[in-house]
């Protein structure tokens, strides 16, 4: 009895049922390595399923970003060139109402004299009377006209200026907007790479082959994420 319950060494064993177990243990060492394989690919592609959801989502985003800072870009250079033709109106007419009192000075009629000067801006009276002190009438060297002067500032001018600056600063962040719209897009392309090398991985018989393929599906995921996180986030 002890005899027959006593184990057979392999070989004691025949030959066929030798091979037999040969083929059964690398039937079952192929299925755990194809296991850990497919477990691996599993993950591959969850993570790469989900951070390619996630970058269509911000590309999406960040091209409304992008429409919304065009919008206002667009609206400050409308802004900016109303104000720089109001400038021009201003000065065209405040150019007629000089040389009007002009004549009036030289020709010592006070009371429209005093009519036109009232009837300046004080920006341009400031100006007016510190290019009268020049002796224009005299002194060669003083400024042609008042609207030379330091003193003369137009408030159409300079909020022509800020609507300007507001324009190129919309503008380039509609740009970077843009870009980073785009910057998303290629993420999402890449996490492409990485479902199709993932998936395939699965289908060769060949064990190195499924490393390889997963191989490169790991680095690309590698590559992309760490990309990915120095990528600006919208939540707007």
């Amino acid at each position: 009895m002890g005899k027959l319950n006593r184990p057979q060494s392999p070989e004691s064993l025949p030959q066929g049922t030798a091979a037999i177990l040969e083929r059964i243990l690398q039937a079952v060492e192929k299925d755990q390595r194809r296991r850990w394989v497919e477990i691996v690919s599993a993950i591959v592609l969850s993570v790469a399923t989900t951070a390619s959801a996630w970058c269509a989502y911000q590309a999406t985003l960040w091209s409304g970003v992008q429409t919304f800072r065009l919008a206002a870009a667009n609206k400050a250079s409308r802004d900016a060139s109303a104000a720089n033709l109001a400038a021009m109106q201003a000065r065209s007419f405040e150019g007629t109402m000089l040389i009007a009192y002009l004549e009036a000075r030289t020709r010592g009629n006070k009371d429209l004299e005093k009519l036109l000067y009232d009837r300046f801006r004080p920006e341009t009276r400031d100006a007016l009377v510190a290019w009268l002190k020049t002796d224009p009438l005299h002194n060669p060297k003083a400024p042609l006209s008042p609207f030379k002067m330091k003193e003369y500032v137009q408030p159409e001018m300079e909020e022509a200026a800020i609507q300007s600056k507001q324009f190129e600063e919309k503008h380039a962040a509609a740009l970077e907007a843009n870009h980073t719209s785009d910057a998303y897009v290629l993420q999402t392309v890449l996490f492409a790479s990485v479902l199709f090398f993932g998936g395939i991985c699965g289908t060769f018989d060949s064990y190195r082959l499924r490393v390889a393929t997963l191989g490169i599906s790991l680095a690309l995921l590698s590559f992309t994420l760490i990309a990915l996180a120095t990528m600006p986030v919208c939540w707007e």
